[in-house]
């Protein structure tokens, strides 16, 4: 065990309350991570691996990008323009593997990993080490796949040509356990004991969830939960993107109603039903006041049945994806045991400003943060670069949005609600991070499109971390602990989140002690 490992215990001992049953343990936690996302989607969308040499791991990559061909790099799709379309943001034409140019990884890091390039590892087990090393202590690793999403990738990239969600979260499985047996320190865990073992003995310790909208295929799903729980699995996601056989999803964009619509024509449709658009898709309540259109769809019987068996097993509800219908219903199972739930990656609604997450209903309405703080589950937050409000208590000037001075924003909302919050940082997983504050660019504070507006938010930020975080933003993990010290830098306290690995464990030693009286 390293020396400041070792000391960060023993200061946690000194202040141990009398009677504590097992001693806490130190660090933060990542509770949503796509480590082994190069294995997704056919393995077709993510350049850069997470085991090797860091010159290979990272290597650059040329595109050879052909509209009319739709020969190209990877994170192509068979609809021209789609990639370069998902990548752009304010500040940035993202970075989505469709490439007209070279782009940049090892030895210049010109272009990746940086805080908008979702196409690229960002996960690398070099840079891992390095943010367990500064304090990161458990992780949640979660395995993903999206079918349609897989059968648009241009065939000649594709690695793997199932593009199942059950054969692609089976290899992202047996990829993690490859890097356990490759780097000891990296340590898989299937209970709350084995995790404080874990961070005792200086390891990280590794929780693997499951994300799909086609989770546990058609067949019988008891079969395949036992499967995968057997494998090691102890979280996952009943929904993704799509309603499923288990329940509703919250969407976060129109464009998942026209791909719901055409997956479910595919599948059953019939002429009739092409003309016919009401047959298929989400229905929605809108809500005037809000502006917000929440999916009438919750719970189904099978779902009521996995988040029973979820309950029977000790495994924390994780709420992520799911509708507010489907989040009330499962309220309905766990408030009765005051069992807890939890969001491993979201948004709480009324602290967002970006005409995204604050009119869709994938984010966290103040109801649903009730529903977690009286069950004392958590909230793990996202990092991405959303605009949010001031929030009164904050200590910080959101002058530059989309960098730390927003999620300072967010993390002080969370916490006035008195929930308990981990990162949720979705690294690998689709979405651009958090923004650099220094750096005289139009990513840096980009979310203000008004030239002269950005250069003075650039000119009024002080207290720079002094790494490679404060030009490039939270590119990689590597970059995590920067996050949390920069929020240090502006005077956030930061406690719930320093603590949050011991947090975790709590919650899930809840659940388990609740299903043992069962």
């Amino acid at each position: 065990m390293r020396f400041g490992q070792t000391l960060l215990i023993s200061l946690f001992l000194i202040g141990l309350p009398k009677g504590e049953a097992s001693p806490s343990v130190p660090g933060f936690a990542d509770l949503h991570n796509h480590m082994f996302s190069e294995y997704a989607f056919g393995g077709a969308w993510l350049h850069g691996t997470t085991e090797g040499e860091i010159a290979e791991a990272l290597s650059p990559c040329d595109s050879h990008f052909d509209l009319f061909s739709n020969q190209g790099a990877h994170g192509e799709v068979k609809i021209p323009f789609i990639s370069p379309l998902i990548g752009r943001s304010d500040g940035s034409s993202g970075d989505t593997g469709a490439h007209f140019t070279r782009s940049e990884g090892f030895p210049s890091f010109k272009d990746w990993p940086k805080w908008d390039s979702i196409a690229h590892q960002q996960v690398w087990g070099g840079h891992l080490k390095h943010a367990h090393e500064r304090g990161l202590t458990l992780l949640v690793v979660s395995m993903v796949n999206f079918e349609p999403l897989c059968e648009l990738m241009v065939d000649k990239n594709k690695k793997f040509k199932d593009c199942s969600d059950t054969a692609s979260l089976k290899l992202q499985i047996d990829a993690a356990k490859r890097f356990q047996k490759n780097n000891p320190w990296f340590q898989i865990v299937q209970s709350p004991s084995e995790a404080r073992s874990a961070i005792q003995k200086g390891n990280l310790a590794v929780v693997l969830s499951l994300e799909a909208s086609h989770i546990f295929g058609d067949g019988p799903w008891k079969p395949e939960f036992e499967k995968v729980y057997q494998e090691g699995v102890r979280n996952l996601q009943i929904v993704h993107q799509f309603n499923n056989r288990f329940g509703g999803a919250a969407l976060h964009h129109p464009a998942f109603k026209i791909l719901f619509w055409l997956q479910d024509f595919k599948n059953h449709g019939s002429l009739l039903d092409l003309l016919n658009l009401s047959s298929f898709g989400f229905q929605y309540d809108h809500d005037s006041a809000s502006g917000i259109d929440t999916n009438r769809t919750g719970l189904t019987e099978e779902g009521r049945e996995i988040v029973s068996e979820m309950i029977k097993r000790g495994m924390p509800i994780d709420l992520a994806h799911l509708s507010e219908k489907s989040v009330k219903d499962v309220s309905a199972l766990t408030l009765p045991l005051h069992y807890p739930v939890y969001i491993s990656h979201g948004h709480f609604r009324q602290a967002m400003n970006d005409g995204k997450f604050s009119v869709y209903e994938k984010s966290s309405s103040d109801s649903i943060l009730k529903f977690i703080h009286e069950s004392e589950g958590m909230f793990g937050l996202r990092t991405g670069p959303e605009k949010t409000h001031l929030i009164p208590g904050s200590g910080v000037q959101n002058d530059c949005q989309g960098s730390v001075t927003s999620f300072a924003q967010t993390y002080t909302y969370g916490r006035s609600r008195g929930i308990s919050i981990a990162f949720g940082t979705d690294l690998n997983g689709f979405i651009k991070q958090t923004r650099p504050r220094f750096g005289n660019t139009q990513e840096t504070c980009g979310a203000e499109t008004n030239p002269a507006v950005r250069s003075l938010q650039q000119s009024t930020q002080k207290n720079p971390v002094g790494t490679r975080f404060d030009q490039v933003g939270l590119g990689s993990i590597a970059e995590l602990p920067d996050l949390l010290q920069d929020l240090k830098n502006l005077g956030t306290e930061t406690k719930a989140l320093t603590h949050s690995a011991e947090s975790y464990i709590r919650m899930w030693e809840r659940a388990l002690k609740i299903s043992k009286k069962l």
